[in-house]
């Protein structure tokens, strides 16, 4: 919205531009047919072009256009201000919510302006956005693969005004690592699919197998606005499945790990919508491919889903989930109050033992502990954020997790606890453990970010996440030593609700 604004604003400054030579010009006779000439951007007098988007901001030009009366695209009524109307400019917004023609077909792609001295057309296309495969099912027969004419159904979204659609042996789409196409060094065989129908919500296609194909290479789907590819074999494919992951919400620089199946012919792992991609190449998988290890190159800012895409299919598993967060001291939460004579809190600008990788803010506990002194390591932070779970939500599927790093070893004996719900009427409830230690290792991982989990179902005895949500609004940790000397340097971050899917 904030881009809109600014180049409403230089629309503003050119429509002026505008006016000024108009008025200038012997253009304003309103007796003469009006014309369209051509569609530019607002910024760019040269940028003429005949396909645009939602949303954006065009200038229409031609002669005789002043006098207008209405505007359609798409066979649609567009508003427009007047104001924004001269005899060779008219300067407008293409709605965000137009009907596309990919979405209808009988819809007719052009400008059609009527004036009180006569009607003029350009043809003009608005994009429809980028198909995207996912995946392929068939009725298979056992083990048997493929085989000519036989229905097969393409799964995605975005499948409209396709244009082509075939089985190659090789990628056409293949990008370099700074996604430049490469060149294929073959010709590319197309084994096209001539039979075949997208559903109403143009995200499936059914279609029959042609005449010949081969028995691995990939589909490729073209529309107007874009390719898109996925792998190919004609045997039964066998997508990835994800069982876990080492953290929903790691430390920049940190190493995460998937765990699952079917973790063959990784195409890549791509974090939100598009918005982080994380090729073949930076992930590296065991000897059996059921761990794959990657860091992220940088933080998300919308997250929301981890995609890992192979060859053969893709799965999916809950991501930086920001919604969802309590505490990141970066956006959401603050530290009030802490530690004691023997121990003080610390923050990224304190620290004395600081991890080599953070993600932006963080809170923690440093000194020695005392034998018999059960108040020595308190934290309370406020100020949290009122996660966006639905209040429905069954209380045994979410976990309250965290990200922590212990800087010196665990030693025997040590007490930590965290208290919820000080808002009343929920009561406080507190649970206490042993020492932080890695949700899936169970252990005590020294000098690393361990992503940390409580069964939210430890906290309180209520059925559902509605009736304690409100009151999750301040965290308080404790942690001690009552039978052992310990030294203590333990940061937390980003402290955060999970629904288990």
């Amino acid at each position: 919205m904030k881009n809109y604004k600014t180049l409403f604003c230089v629309a503003i400054v050119c429509l002026m531009q505008v006016l000024f030579l108009a008025s200038c010009s012997s253009d304003g006779d309103k007796d003469g047919q009006p014309v369209i000439t051509g569609i530019r951007s607002i910024e760019n007098p040269d940028s003429l072009f005949t396909d645009g988007e939602r949303w954006q901001l065009i200038v229409i030009m031609g002669h005789h256009l002043d006098g207008a009366k209405e505007i359609y695209i798409n066979d649609q009524k567009i508003s427009f201000n007047p104001t924004y109307v001269t005899s060779t400019n008219i300067i407008l917004s293409i709605p965000e919510k137009l009907k596309l023609v990919g979405e209808d077909p009988s819809l007719r792609p052009e400008i059609r302006l009527v004036t009180d001295h006569g009607t003029a057309t350009y043809a003009f296309h608005v994009n429809s956005p980028a198909p995207n495969l996912i995946s392929y099912t068939a009725d298979w027969v056992g083990e048997e693969p493929l085989v000519p004419g036989q229905e097969f159904r393409i799964k995605g979204e975005n499948f409209y005004e396709v244009q082509s659609l075939y089985i190659s042996e090789i990628n056409p789409y293949e990008v370099d690592e700074e996604g430049n196409l490469v060149e294929p060094e073959e010709p590319v065989t197309k084994y096209e699919i001539t039979e075949f129908t997208v559903n109403a919500t143009f995200d499936e296609i059914t279609a029959l197998m042609p005449a010949s194909f081969p028995d691995k290479g990939y589909i490729v789907l073209e529309c107007y606005s874009g390719p898109s590819v996925i792998g190919f074999r004609s045997v039964k494919p066998t997508p990835p499945v994800i069982k876990d992951i080492s953290s929903d919400m790691p430390v920049w620089g940190e190493p995460c790990t998937i765990y699952g199946k079917d973790f063959d012919d990784i195409v890549a792992i791509v974090i939100g919508k598009d918005e982080i991609t994380i090729p073949a190449e930076d992930i590296s998988a065991n000897e059996d491919n059921t761990q794959l290890t990657f860091s992220l190159p940088t933080l998300p800012e919308k997250g929301g889903q981890l995609i890992l895409i192979t060859e053969q299919g893709r799965d999916t598993v809950p991501f930086y989930q920001k919604s969802r967060v309590l505490i990141d001291f970066d956006n959401y939460g603050r530290y009030f109050w802490g530690g004691t004579d023997s121990s003080k809190p610390v923050d990224e600008t304190t620290a004395n033992n600081k991890p080599a990788n953070t993600s932006g803010k963080f809170q923690g506990i440093e000194g020695t502990t005392q034998i018999g002194n059960g108040w020595w390591g308190p934290l309370f932070l406020g100020d949290a954020q009122i996660t966006d779970i639905p209040d429905d939500t069954p209380i045994e599927k979410v976990e309250f997790r965290y990200e922590c790093y212990m800087h010196y070893p665990y030693v025997e004996g040590m007490d930590c606890w965290f208290i919820f719900f000080t808002d009343t009427p929920i009561p406080q409830s507190q649970y206490s453990f042993d020492g932080y230690k890695d949700r899936i290792t169970g252990k005590c991982e020294q000098g690393r970010w361990m992503c940390c989990s409580i069964p939210m179902e430890k906290f309180t005895s209520v059925a559902t996440f509605g009736e304690i949500k409100q009151n999750l609004t301040s965290v308080y940790l404790h942690v001690c030593n009552l039978k052992n000397v310990q030294d203590i340097a333990v940061y937390f971050d980003n402290f955060r609700m999970y629904v288990k899917p």
